[in-house]
Order: C-alpha cells, then sequence, then structure tokens
C-alpha cells in the first residue's frame, strides 16, 4: 500500500501506525509464545505506570490495542490517536473501549498538558522524525511519557544485515531505525522530563523466541540473560519512562 510516495512500512510514513493496528500484524503475537511475548511488554508497561494510578492517559498510534486494553482494565482512562481511521484498528473492538480519536500524529491535536500520561509503543522507530515525535508527547503530557524502541545494541548491531532474514521469517517485520536509550533520556530532559527509568525487554533477538516456540525455555534464558545484567544494557525493545520532578 502506498500513501505519500512511501510505503506505510517505510520509515518517515506519515501512516506510521497503520501496520500495528491490522489483524495481521497482530498474529505476530498470536499463540502460546506471541502470548508470551507480550506479556512481557504489558508487564514492563504496569511496572513503569505505577506511579500514576487511574491516570489519564494519552495513547498515541495504539490502534494495535496492545496498550490501551491492560491500561484499562488496570484502571486508567485511555484515549488511542491514530493518524487514520484505518489506524484506530482493532482498539476499534476492544471492551470496554477507549475513547477514539484521529489526526496528525505531529503536530498533535491537543493543548499542553492535556493528559497525565502519554503512551506510544511501535512507532519512534518508525516515524522518521523520532526527536519531533517525543517533543510532541512532553509538550502533552503533565506527568510522564512512556515509550518503546529499539536500541543500536546486541543483536540490533547487526539489524542491516539480517533484516532480510527477518523478513524472511517473519512477513510483517518492517523496516526500523534504532535509538540509543542516552538519545532519548537527553531529549526528555531537555522537555523538562530529566528523570527516567528503562526495562529491556529481550535480550535474545524476538525472532529467536518466536522460531523456538518454546515460552517456558524463552523465559528461563532471558531471566538467566536478565541476572546476568545484560537485560538492562542490551535488552531491546526498551521501554522507557520519562517523568517531570515536580510531580
Amino acid at each position: 500500500m502506498s500513501m505519500a510516495g512511501l510505503h506505510v512500512a517505510d520509515i518517515g510514513s506519515d501512516l506510521a501506525d497503520l501496520a500495528p493496528s491490522t489483524d495481521r500484524y497482530a498474529q505476530r503475537f498470536s499463540g502460546p509464545t506471541g502470548n508470551w511475548l507480550l506479556s512481557r511488554q504489558t508487564n514492563a508497561l504496569r511496572t513503569l505506570i505505577a506511579p500514576w494510578p487511574g491516570s489519564e492517559v494519552l495513547d498515541v498510534g495504539g490502534g494495535h490495542g496492545q496498550i490501551a486494553a491492560p491500561l484499562i482494565a488496570d484502571g486508567h482512562i485511555v484515549r488511542v490517536h491514530a493518524s487514520c481511521e484505518a489506524a484506530l484498528g482493532r482498539a476499534r473492538r476492544l471492551d470496554p473501549q477507549p475513547d477514539l480519536g484521529v489526526g496528525p500524529l505531529m503536530p498533535l491535536p491537543y493543548p499542553d498538558r492535556s493528559f497525565d500520561v502519554v503512551t506510544s509503543f511501535r512507532l519512534l522507530a518508525h516515524i522518521g522524525d523520532w526527536q519531533g515525535l517525543l517533543d510532541e508527547f512532553c509538550r502533552v503530557a503533565r506527568k510522564a511519557v512512556i515509550v518503546d524502541f529499539p536500541i543500536p545494541a546486541g543483536a540490533n548491531t547487526f539489524q542491516p544485515i539480517l533484516l532480510g532474514l527477518k523478513k524472511s521469517l517473519e512477513t510483517e517485520t518492517r523496516s526500523f531505525a534504532t535509538i540509543a536509550t542516552r538519545e532519548i533520556v537527553a531529549r526528555g530532559a531537555a522537555n523538562g522530563f530529566p528523570l527516567s527509568e528503562h526495562i529491556g525487554q529481550f535480550v535474545l533477538p524476538m525472532v529467536v523466541h518466536r522460531t523456538l516456540r518454546q515460552p517456558w525455555l524463552s523465559e528461563r534464558s532471558e531471566r538467566l540473560l536478565a541476572s546476568a545484567g545484560l537485560a538492562h544494557w542490551l535488552g531491546s525493545p526498551v521501554v522507557l519512562a520519562l517523568w517531570r520532578p515536580d510531580i
């Protein structure tokens, strides 16, 4: 599918949130292994948002429903914002359903400090101008911003070489940019969010876990690697929270 001269999977597409909102993309997280992969993301999210219970949350690019569903279950008030009606995707079918909004990703059509927390998963690495998008998240958030992104470390060091192989094994794989954690932290600080905490999700590439199809073995392996301190430095994607010091 091509819009504005870009395939929806290209880095820099205006519709960077469209692909992950589809049922086809959701198949990547089906079955026991997919559920396990998603559970680690959910656990990281819940850990990082815990200081702000019952928050009003803006989930940008959250048509996949992966963030809205657990947040609503935990008592947060969630609005999913997508770039177009189609990109609201699976969020439309959530029960209970979040508030839904459509509009540009940059600039976001909301006043300063409109929401307690802004979340965005599966977007920063595909948007192109991640700095501008993160600026918008910080502008709209009263308390905290929580995002995920792949880092240029571990298996991602060989990302340009391995991407073709990964796409042959995972047909819904998109091209993505890696971002150093320190860059996100520095950008957050420049926007008045100097405090941060992060969780590295997987030391081993996710494609390895999908190929193994043994969640128990994957969990044991990741726990072992985390106990050696590798998840903090090499775990990817990173889930990171930025927050204001006066909150």
